[in-house]
């Protein structure tokens, strides 16, 4: 670079060549020819008079030399003030082009106005999300006064911002001119010139209008399973738990501080058959299936309940499992009507003992297995002996404690396997599916006798029934023909005077026509 300070140096040192020169030659006349001065009473003024006379013209002379050539034009090489003017004028253009650039092909609106209001730029994001017709149109208006802009409050962050000198961001509803309804998210900043000065305001616009579903459907969702009926819990992929809703702390009595940050399977390690169950859970929701599931489980506080559990994963964009969600419902009433209204299908419901439906069950399975096995076993059939004068006299209240008080004692003679049922009325239906001889039927029938001449109420009131019996397979090999043929039997007991039981007789049939039709 050629050095600024050059042109100054080089005159200066011409301005003392010349005076040096000047001096000398002035010296030299004055002491070579000294006659010259012999007559001036005051030689040193000729001697300055002599210099300035000789120093003057040449130093004219050499500055008008000088000042012609440092005038432009006399040389190829522009100074250095030049270049860096001109680099400087070149980046800042540069400078511009790149924030047009940027501004024009911003994806997010981008504006700038004046301290009155007045816009001075708009890009083609602005215009769009504004419904503007065009960058010219939209130039035309005036942010502090415009009305759509004043109602939605871009006007007021704006002039927030050029107030205070801060940042101002701001969310709002905008309706543009056709009507579309954006939600716009917009960050405001005050512009400065070089002196730091406030000349306007910029405002940077982003169309919320997806975040903003997308965070409204969230805050629903959450809603709804806060307030879900259903208790839910959710887990990562690796069954760390990160939510459990009030309805989860309600059923189970565990709260988010007791869980949330551990692992799934500490509900399951109270024993080994829950940590078989959870083994068996885990396996199958991470081949992405579902398991759903009644089951029994216990609170916190040791009480047992039965749930109905679905857990599912949930996949990402890519297929793979990064959640579990788990929904459980309090299933123990509904079990337990469930399990009521099943034992009332198949009980006799004022004795508890099993009813006509589970009997003719129970009797053909009994006949099945003496079938396959080869073995034999026996149907009983009871009737009570003067039991309807006990209902005219003494009322049904009576009448029933008298029933109970028959199944108790018939429950109590009767093995574990064999079943003793309600008919109907006062009559009663015993099976006895295995036995090694069939005197061991008749000592049971001599018990029940026995046992039932005894009062069985707090009246002491007496009752004794009629028995007759059938042998399998001998009397029968289905259940109609045992059953009709004990019943038959029965009738038989009856006409020997009651209190006592008979074995089917065939020759009997004919003088003794059957008192019932069963259907099965």
């Amino acid at each position: 670079m050629k050095n600024k300070n050059a042109p100054h140096t080089n005159v200066a040192t011409g301005v003392i060549g010349i005076t040096v020169i000047a001096l000398a030659v002035n010296a030299l006349v004055y002491f070579l020819i000294p006659k010259l001065f012999a007559d001036v009473s005051a030689p040193a003024i000729f001697y300055g008079l002599g210099f300035m006379v000789l120093f003057m013209p040449v130093l004219a002379v050499y500055l008008r030399q000088q000042q012609n050539s440092a005038t432009p034009g006399d040389s190829d090489q522009p100074d250095s003030c030049e270049i860096e003017n001109n680099a400087l004028t070149r980046e800042i253009g540069d400078s511009e082009a790149r924030y047009r650039v940027l501004v024009e092909n911003s994806p997010a609106g981008i504006i700038t106005c004046d301290l009155t209001g007045n816009i001075t730029t708009v890009n083609a994001a602005a215009v769009k999300l504004l419904g503007s017709p065009s960058a010219e149109a939209t130039k035309q208006v005036n942010v502090f006064t415009f009305g759509p802009l004043v109602e939605c409050g871009i006007a007021g962050s704006l002039k927030k911002s050029l107030e205070t000198g801060e940042i101002v961001t701001s969310e709002t509803f905008y309706t543009t001119k056709w009507g579309k309804k954006v939600y716009l998210r917009m960050h405001c900043a005050p512009l400065h010139n070089f002196f730091g000065t406030i000349i306007g305001v910029q405002g940077i616009l982003e169309d919320f209008t997806a975040n903003k579903k997308a965070q409204d459907q969230l805050k629903t969702y959450y809603h709804v399973i806060e307030h879900s009926p259903v208790a839910v819990l959710i887990s990562d992929n690796k069954g760390q738990i990160e939510y459990i809703n009030p309805k989860y702390i309600e059923l189970t009595g565990y709260t988010p501080n007791d869980l949330i940050g551990n692992n799934v399977s500490m509900l399951y390690a109270r024993d080994s058959a829950s940590a078989q169950y959870y083994q068996e859970l885990l396996h199958e929701v991470q081949t992405g299936n579902v398991w759903h599931r009644e089951a029994f489980n216990v609170r916190k506080n040791g009480e047992g309940y039965w749930e109905n559990i679905s857990v599912s994963p949930v996949l990402d964009e890519n297929g793979q499992i990064y959640h579990f969600v788990v929904l459980k419902e309090d299933i123990t009433k509904r079990r337990e009507e469930s399990e009521k209204a099943n034992y009332l299908a198949y009980h006799d419901s004022l004795t508890g003992l099993s009813n006509r439906s589970l009997f003719y069950d129970r009797l053909m399975i009994a006949v099945a297995n003496a079938a396959r096995y080869q073995s034999q076993m026996a149907v009983m059939f009871l009737d009570l002996d003067g039991f309807k004068e006990i209902n005219d006299t003494y009322g049904h209240d009576t009448g029933d404690d008298v029933l109970k008080a028959v199944a108790g004692q018939l429950k109590k003679i009767m093995r574990k396997g064999d079943t003793v049922a309600r008919m109907g009325g006062d009559e009663f239906t015993v099976i006895v599916p295995e036995f090694e001889d069939l005197t061991d039927v008749e000592l049971v029938a001599e018990k029940i006798l026995k046992t039932l001449r005894q009062p069985l109420t707090e009246k002491a009131l007496l009752v004794t029934p009629s028995i007759g019996i059938a042998f399998y397979p001998q009397h029968g090999t289905n259940h109609e023909a045992l059953l009709s043929h004990a019943d038959k039997a029965m009738y038989q007991a009856k006409k020997q005077g009651k209190n006592n039981y008979q074995i089917y007789n065939p020759d009997q049939e004919a003088a003794n026509p059957d008192r019932h039709s069963y259907n099965t």
